[in-house]
């Protein structure tokens, strides 16, 4: 049964280690590191303060496909949770960057709500 759970438990610690560690400045080896989270500070802090959250719930999901797999599939029940791995840590990436993509500009400055009023001509 652990190894229909362990990428469930390794994602979910991808997420509790840097809630407990935070990684305070930005690095090439720790932390949510994609280009836009890396362009200065605060997109780098809220980067990993968001992804941090969706990788815990990313390891549940897999937790939950995991259990389900041993519990239905007898033969190699690790497979299913190794399939759904890739796809669910793509969304997690994906959700991460749509979110600083609303909070930031391409620049890494942060988006005001007037900003948007005003692209918007209001």
């Amino acid at each position: 049964m652990v190894y229909s759970l362990i990428f469930g438990l390794v994602t979910l610690a991808f997420g509790l280690i840097p809630k407990i560690v935070r990684p305070k400045k930005i690095n090439s080896w720790y932390g949510y590191r994609t280009p836009i989270s890396m362009i200065n500070q605060e997109t780098w802090d809220e980067g990993n303060r968001y992804s941090s959250n969706q990788y815990i719930i990313a390891g549940i999901v897999l937790i939950i496909i995991g259990k389900i797999s041993y519990t239905f599939i007898a033969n190699k029940p690790y497979l299913v949770p190794l399939i759904a791995f890739v796809p669910v840590l793509s969304v997690t990436v994906f959700t991460t960057d749509k979110h600083l993509k609303k909070i930031f500009d391409s620049n890494g400055e942060k988006i005001s709500n007037s900003g948007k009023l005003k692209e918007k001509g209001i």
